[in-house]
């Protein structure tokens, strides 16, 4: 993005590049804006459509900077080059975190905390209870027997 803006800054001129450089810019950060919501989501199917909005901006993205990479006087531009593998770096780690994403472990583990986790620990108590009252009820050699005293 930040090469896109020097691209912008040197070409300010010219505004077939400035349109194609800012269309690849916004593009690239719709699909940013994308992916918190992905992360968080539940749902396959929205999921999918998440997807699909960002497949959509990523074809926009694409054109762009092949549009780009046609104008003459862009040919061995620098900037655009690094652009173009930075976008291509973007995509691999946007890849695996849409994968990471659909394992859902956040959402579960969410849901283990919000809602199973006071079952899980009045099941936690009651097996402390059974094995206090076991170990109570056990004899110990050369100690006299008591009377469990139940908590107040």
């Amino acid at each position: 993005s930040s090469d896109l803006a020097h691209l912008v800054a040197a070409s300010a001129a010219d505004t077939k590049i400035v349109r194609l450089a800012d269309d690849a810019r916004i593009a690239a950060l719709r699909i940013q804006t994308l992916l918190p919501p992905h992360i968080a989501e539940e749902s396959d199917q929205k999921m999918d459509e998440l997807e699909a909005a960002m497949a959509k901006e990523d074809s926009a993205v694409h054109q762009a900077l092949q549009a780009l990479a046609t104008i003459p006087v862009l040919s061995d531009n620098p900037d655009l080059k690094t652009a173009t593998s930075s976008y291509d770096r973007f995509s691999e780690i946007k890849a695996q975190i849409l994968k990471l994403s659909r394992e859902n472990t956040n959402v579960r583990s969410l849901a283990i905390s919000l809602s199973q986790k006071r079952n899980v620990m009045f099941q936690c108590q009651d097996a402390l209870a059974a094995l206090r009252s076991t170990i109570e009820q056990e004899p110990v050699v050369g100690v006299p027997a008591r009377v469990p005293v139940s908590p107040r």
